[in-house]
């Protein structure tokens, strides 16, 4: 994606370089059933990972390469079952392929790209080598410095597939019918029973701000986070006094937020993550910020992602936010989960501080992966403070306020 200069386009451009035809054919010969790469259809910028459309002899597969400084099979297998668990249970989502337990994985094309300052290129290790203990991770394949899956491509239209983070469906019909597709996955994710996976620097999660003590809970949360103390040292960050910003609303969301079932959520409910059939989301892909948080966790970041324009925002147009596709979403989402008491409580609060601990949390990936403070920097003044502090302004408590009407109805 082209960040044209805007710094806050900047931090989801690519990062990690694409995935070509000789390293796609490495991972499809490594698959329990081989493929024969014909082509490469497209390449899919991102700044997390590389991936790459490819046209085999038995139809599209999608490869995605995660460097393993920033993700491995412990943070990749619970998410291929999740997507898994919900494909048994109704929801339509991506076939997640298997290796070949005996198969061996060669290191990444990087050598022949002529680029390995971004992964560092080690003796090759089998498949077999990494998922002896545990069979049920051969969806991913390693080498010494990566990781990868692939899944067959599914049916539906990529109607989003250039879309921002943030913006908005094209309808308010659409906006509906997304609400009701992340009820649905919701619902279907209720008895998906996995532990959250340990910290890492992808996955989506909630829970530091669901606290009356938010000092004693960020002590507890960073000591298992050493790159984001590392980060806060060395920029002589005042975490403590930062903090602050959140309490207003981590106190209403904690007074509430116990009752609530625990469960695995997408993470991530953008309209891009969606292949769409007509005016409806027909298939969920990309479970890479799926975690275990409580539903209502899931409807807050389809809010957030679509009701607000925070590179507007953020560029001086407080008021660029859509209350009415907020409450579409919210509207659809009722229309199949209809939403508890204690959840109807905390949602706007829990919408003012969702951001909060994602940007704390990627903290990690620009520390350990990519190494730009730059981005690590926006992690923190923008996605932390700034978004956090534009609930407060006219426009924030104006979308907050709606919010509240509707689900008062």
């Amino acid at each position: 994606m082209d960040s044209d200069g805007n710094p806050q386009l900047e931090i989801v451009a690519q990062r990690w370089p694409d995935i070509e035809m000789m390293e796609s054919q490495r991972i499809l010969d490594a698959l329990d059933q081989p493929l024969r790469a014909r082509s490469i259809v497209s390449h899919s910028g991102r700044p997390t990972s590389a991936a790459s459309l490819i046209r085999t002899d038995r139809g599209l597969v999608f490869i995605k390469r995660y460097s393993r400084t920033v993700r491995d099979v412990e943070t990749i297998a619970p998410y291929h079952r999740y997507a898994e668990f919900l494909s048994h249970s109704g929801i339509s989502t991506p076939r997640f392929l298997r290796f070949n337990p005996e198969a061996s994985v060669s290191p990444t094309a990087m050598e022949e790209l002529g680029n390995t300052d971004m992964l560092n290129v080690d003796p090759q290790l089998s498949v077999a080598q990494q998922h002896s203990v545990n069979p049920q991770t051969a969806t991913v394949a390693i080498t010494a410095d990566a990781a990868y899956e692939a899944y067959m491509a599914s049916t539906g239209e990529d109607r989003y597939g250039k879309a921002l983070s943030w913006d908005p469906p094209k309808t308010l019909e659409e906006a509906r019918n997304l609400g009701e597709s992340v009820a649905k996955i919701d619902a279907a994710s209720r008895d998906f029973d996995e532990p959250r996976m340990r910290p890492n620097g992808m996955s989506n999660t909630f829970g530091l701000f669901a606290s009356d003590d938010i000092h004693a809970s960020w002590k507890s949360w960073v000591a298992r986070r050493p790159a984001v103390q590392r980060y806060i040292r060395l920029t002589n960050r005042d975490i403590s006094h930062d903090l602050d910003i959140v309490q207003p609303y981590a106190g209403k969301v904690a007074a509430h937020y116990g009752q609530l079932h625990r469960q695995w959520t997408h993470g991530d409910p953008h309209t891009s993550n969606f292949l769409w059939t007509g005016n409806a989301p027909s298939t969920v892909i990309d479970f890479g910020l799926a975690d275990r948080n409580t539903a209502v966790f899931d409807l807050a970041m389809a809010i957030e992602r679509h009701a607000i324009q925070w590179v507007a925002v953020m560029d001086g147009h407080e008021d660029a936010c859509r209350p009415d596709i907020a409450e579409s979403i919210i509207r659809g989402y009722c229309s199949h989960r209809p939403l508890q008491d204690a959840e109807k409580l905390i949602l706007p609060e829990l919408l003012a501080i969702c951001q909060a601990e994602s940007g704390l949390n990627w903290l990690q990936y620009y520390m350990d992966g990519v190494h730009r403070l730059d981005d690590a920097a926006w992690c923190y003044d923008v996605c932390f403070l700034a978004h956090t502090r534009w609930f407060s302004t006219g426009p924030g408590r104006a979308l907050l306020d709606s919010i509240r009407d509707c689900l008062s109805e």
